[in-house]
């Protein structure tokens, strides 16, 4: 049996329609973690600094993968995994007003005392 919850819980506050219509202007955006790391090696004897080297790491089918970047590609994946942690805060905020609001407004059990 399904409920249509604008039904029971009536129309969204403002607060809730604000941080939607923020995640519909959402544009690109990407999980993972990305680095930019110098490398540096041991050559004749002195050190020698290489790179920097751009990585990009996440998990794709329950396995961790790995990409080299360009320095581009570093700067626009970086870019895109902020706006995916903006979003999971964004929708944590949508979660809870969505429970306060359940709780508030839909009957619940009887306290013993």
């Amino acid at each position: 049996m399904a409920i249509n919850l604008e039904l029971l819980l009536g129309p969204p506050p403002a607060a809730y329609r604000k941080l939607l219509a923020r995640l519909a202007a959402t544009r690109w955006f990407c999980s993972g973690t990305v680095v930019c790391r110098p490398l540096r090696r041991q050559v004749r004897g002195h050190w020698v600094t290489k790179g920097p080297y751009y990585l990009w790491t996440g998990k794709r089918s329950g396995k961790t993968v790995c990409h080299a970047l360009s320095q581009r590609q570093y700067q626009a994946v970086k870019a895109a995994i902020q706006t995916n942690r903006q979003i999971l805060a964004t929708l944590a905020q949508l979660q809870a007003l969505t429970l306060a609001t359940i709780r508030k407004k839909v009957p619940g059990v009887q306290k013993r005392k």
